[in-house]
């Protein structure tokens, strides 16, 4: 099940990845620029990545340029961004089917691409300034993707509680910044971010998919080859956050009828696949511990998950819970972690896990997409690593690593984002 893949530098700080395995019907192209968060630009770099892909300058037009592309069989540009450790990662994907699917085998791939490229270096700019209409159009959907992420209530207490978790560094920041410094976004914001990243960021480039895409793949590397570049900072995804001096205790009041609660716990332990078998045999499966006792046996809350956050050395344990739940769901919680510490997990518990765990990494080869993610978390770690061969690691694991990561791991944070009294609305 093996793919093809190939990582290299094709110019200062700009990285190409290439993934290929047949079996796949359409490729993918994602560039990324990844730099250090800074809570002021939040906002500008997402805005600027939803502008490069509105037109550019032969298509000045967003409804020409939708269907140029649609007219290539239908591929698709979009923005992504998204805040990765203390990095935000922000860019533009276009997907499109292989050439050899075209009616009379068109090759649609090169045109797509340059399009891309043209988005990217030649965007649709007068007198310095991208059109105001777009500008201000753009600027309310960021204004409403700020205000829609308070609306999904368990992304909001994630979003709040990772503000207290990791207080005072620059991944305690939303993906998107506040909506008062998106409102004071301007013309000339977006333009001065547009020179940094393309100077000064780290740019990861991504082709993943069915191959036979080899001219397009020169055409980018020979733009992104050329580019002027200025200083490019090596960039460091894991860094662990600090464990606080005592644990942190925080309560946010909202109108929910179910509250949310977080308890978020710290460690430098080294073996991100270690770490990965401790949280899924706590609470990362429905046969898990936080499953199978805080969930079913006592049921003290309504869902209760453990997940591991390797760049940052945190354990994340989620739950939802009654308030009159709040204490018991705690103390019961606690209780299965120090089970997993004492070593009271039957060597049947820890294969079952190790098997779910190696069994989700194959699944990411069921598209290109999952495929492409694998190996950009990949990167991330310095890594990479096949499925199988993370696959393997984890089958490796030994019920000691286990007990010894598990201890390893300490108190830092609880929040709850809390019901009010009386509160019907999720």
């Amino acid at each position: 099940m093996a793919v093809n893949y190939n990582r290299s530098e094709i110019g200062k700080g700009i990285f190409l990845t290439r993934i290929c395995d047949p079996k796949y019907k359409s490729n993918i192209v994602r560039v990324r620029f990844i730099t250090p968060i800074n809570k002021d630009d939040l906002g500008v770099n997402a805005l600027l990545m939803s502008m490069l892909i509105t037109s550019n300058s032969e298509i000045p037009s967003r409804s020409e340029l939708s269907k140029k592309l649609i007219g290539l069989y239908g591929t698709s540009i979009g923005a992504v961004w998204g805040n990765v450790s203390d990095l935000q990662a922000l860019g533009i994907t276009i997907s499109t089917i292989r050439d050899r699917f075209t009616i009379g085998g068109e090759v649609i791939s090169e045109e797509a691409v340059r399009q891309l490229l043209l988005c990217i270096f030649s965007p649709d700019l007068t007198d310095g300034k991208f059109k105001e209409k777009y500008f201000r159009l753009r600027r309310q959907e960021l204004l409403d993707n700020i205000a829609a992420a308070v609306n999904d209530k368990r992304s909001y207490a994630f979003m709040k509680a990772r503000e207290v978790i990791y207080e005072g560094e620059p991944a305690a920041a939303t993906d998107l910044g506040s909506a008062e410094r998106a409102e004071k976004i301007t013309q000339e914001d977006l333009l001065r971010q547009y020179d940094f990243l393309m100077k000064n960021a780290v740019i990861d480039i991504t082709v993943c998919g069915g191959g036979e895409i080899d001219s397009a793949v020169a055409m980018l590397t020979e733009k992104f080859a050329g580019m002027e570049r200025g200083d490019v900072p090596e960039v460091v995804y894991r860094k662990f956050s600090p464990v606080k001096n005592e644990v942190c205790r925080r309560e946010e009041p909202m109108d929910i009828k179910q509250s949310k609660m977080f308890m978020a716990y710290k460690s430098d332990y080294e073996d991100i696949y270690v770490c990965k078998v401790m949280a899924c045999l706590l609470g990362g499966s429905a046969f898990s511990k936080l499953f199978m006792n805080v969930r079913e046996k006592l049921s003290v809350c309504y869902y209760c998950d453990s997940y591991y956050q390797d760049l940052k050395g945190v354990m994340m344990i989620e739950s939802g819970v009654d308030n009159s739940n709040i204490e018991k769901a705690q103390k019961a919680i606690t209780a299965e972690l120090e089970a997993v510490q004492n070593g009271d997990f039957t060597d049947t518990e820890l294969e079952n896990t190790k098997l779910y765990i190696s069994g989700n990494f194959r699944s990411n080869y069921d598209s290109e997409w999952d495929i492409a993610g694998w190996y950009r978390v990949q990167a991330t770690r310095g890594t990479a690593y096949s499925p199988e061969e993370a696959g393997a690691l984890i089958n490796a694991v030994t019920r000691e690593q286990v007990i010894e990561c598990a201890k390893s791991f300490k108190a830092d944070t609880v929040f709850i984002l809390k019901a009010e009294e009386g509160s019907a609305d999720e």
